[in-house]
C-alpha cells in the first residue's frame, strides 16, 4: 500500500496507524519513509514506536534521517521482493513523489494500491478542483497510477465532525470526476458516536508526538 499526498494531508499517521494495526494482527509488517519535504511529519520520527511494535522500518540512514534530499531508503530493494512482508510506504507530494519513478519498474513487478490522502482544510486540496489537479501531477511526477482516495479532512485536534462529512462530499466529487472509488474516511476516535458514512471509516489513534505539543 503506497500513501501519496499534500504535506498536512495526515498521510504519515495513517500509514503509522495501519503499520501498527497489521502488524498487531501478527501481519510481517515494514514501513517505508518516502518523504522528503517536512522534517518534523515523517514516518521516521516514530521509529522507535514503530519498532517497539514489531514493525520494520526502512528509512535513509541515520546521518541523513533530516535531509531535504531525493534519497532511496538503502534496504529498500530488498523488502520490495521480499514477500513474507506487507510493506506500508509513506509517500510525500511533489519532491518526494519524483522519487517513486525509480521504482517503477519494481513497483510493476510486485504489484501496488496508491492511495491519495485528502484533507480539504488544506489550500490545495481545499475542492474538488483541487484534489483532481493533485492527483493528476503526483501520478505524474511519481509515474504511479492512483487506484482510490482516502478523505482525511482534519484539524488536528479541534476536528469536529462537521468538518469530517463535508470534507467527504468534497471528496466524492473528486471521486466522481476521476471515476475512482472513495476507499475510505479517516475520523478521530473521540467523534465515533458523531459519524456514520457510506464508506469504510477508519477510527484514527493519533500516536505521532512533535515537540510543540510537550
Amino acid at each position: 500500500m503506497i500513501l501519496v499526498g499534500e504535506f498536512g494531508s495526515g498521510k504519515t499517521e495513517l500509514a503509522i496507524q495501519h503499520a501498527l494495526m497489521l502488524a498487531a494482527q501478527g501481519v510481517k509488517t515494514a514501513i517505508v519513509d518516502i518523504d522528503i519535504v517536512k522534517p518534523y511529519f515523517r514516518t521516521r520520527e516514530s521509529r522507535e514506536l514503530l519498532e517497539a511494535s514489531g514493525v520494520y522500518v526502512v528509512a535513509p540512514e541515520q546521518c541523513l534521517a533530516h535531509s531535504d534530499l531525493p534519497i532511496l531508503p538503502q534496504d529498500l530493494s530488498r523488502i520490495l521482493y521480499d514477500d513474507s512482508y506487507q510493506v506500508v510506504m509513506d509517500v510525500g507530494g511533489g519532491e518526494s513523489a519524483i522519487v517513486m519513478g525509480q521504482l517503477r519498474p519494481q513497483l510493476s513487478e510486485v504489484g501496488y494500491e496508491a492511495l491519495l490522502v485528502v484533507n480539504t482544510r488544506r489550500p490545495f486540496t481545499a475542492d474538488s478542483d483541487g484534489i483532481v489537479s493533485t492527483l493528476r501531477r503526483i501520478e505524474q511526477v511519481s509515474r504511479l497510477t492512483v487506484s482510490g482516495l482516502i478523505a482525511n479532512t482534519n484539524l488536528a485536534a479541534e476536528t469536529t465532525a462537521e468538518h469530517i462529512l463535508a470534507g467527504l462530499e468534497i471528496v466524492k466529487l473528486a471521486a466522481e470526476c476521476l471515476q475512482l472509488p472513495v476507499s475510505g474516511l479517516v475520523a478521530p476516535l473521540w467523534l465515533k458516536d458523531k459519524i456514520q458514512a457510506d464508506v469504510p471509516i477508519v477510527w484514527l489513534n493519533p500516536r505521532t508526538r512533535y515537540p510543540w505539543m510537550e
